[in-house]
């Protein structure tokens, strides 16, 4: 089994700095370029399933790999940006920032945002459900920011430094996982001993 995690091409509000989360915002001219560009690295590869969060600019990104694969992308709810709360569409502020949001200890319940803790078990339980589903398979999910480093985490661990901006992914930018049995036990274990 192999897991393709790809997040979505760019969009307006990620070039001016902005808090996404469930805003529901379209690729820009660049983000469909990149979508083009990344579907194009799944022409050699055999795609058993494309699952995608439900906003657009991830459905759209699917949309590119979907006409390379000819695989129907599927809608998973739980690939789903996190919930930015009163952030969204909103820069950084002094009292709810990026850097606090990302503190995974202090978990902060800030702004309406949905906390990091409940992201990363959301993220998890997926992880769990596709993987027991689709063993054997490989599967591409097209997802977002945050999710994609929840995804890392569940399978690498935290970083040495907690710094969790050093494992985001780019826009369109695509990081391949190989679950096995040995490696998923190791990490529902370190995993859970985390939380």
């Amino acid at each position: 089994m192999k897991i393709y995690v790809v997040r979505h091409g760019q969009t307006d509000y990620n070039i001016n700095g902005l808090f996404q989360g469930r805003k529901d915002i379209p690729l820009n001219s660049v983000g469909i370029k990149q979508a083009e560009e990344t579907a194009q690295k799944f022409k050699n590869i055999p795609v058993d399933i494309i699952l995608v969060s439900p906003l657009t600019r991830a459905k759209e990104t699917a949309k590119y790999i979907s006409n390379v694969t000819g695989i129907k992308p599927v809608i998973e709810q739980d690939l789903i940006e996190r919930n930015f709360g009163d952030m969204e569409g909103k820069p950084n502020r002094e009292d709810c920032n990026i850097k606090m949001l990302l503190d995974y200890e202090k978990n902060y319940n800030i702004c309406n945002v949905e906390p990091i803790q409940s992201l990363f078990k959301r993220v998890s339980d997926c992880l769990d459900k596709i993987i027991d589903k689709y063993m054997g398979k490989n599967v591409v999910l097209v997802t977002h920011g945050g999710v994609a480093q929840a995804i890392d985490i569940y399978f690498h661990g935290f970083p040495e430094n907690k710094d969790l901006q050093s494992i985001a992914l780019k826009n369109c930018e695509v990081r391949e996982y190989v679950p096995n049995e040995r490696l998923i036990d190791k990490i529902k274990n370190q995993y859970t001993n985390e939380r």
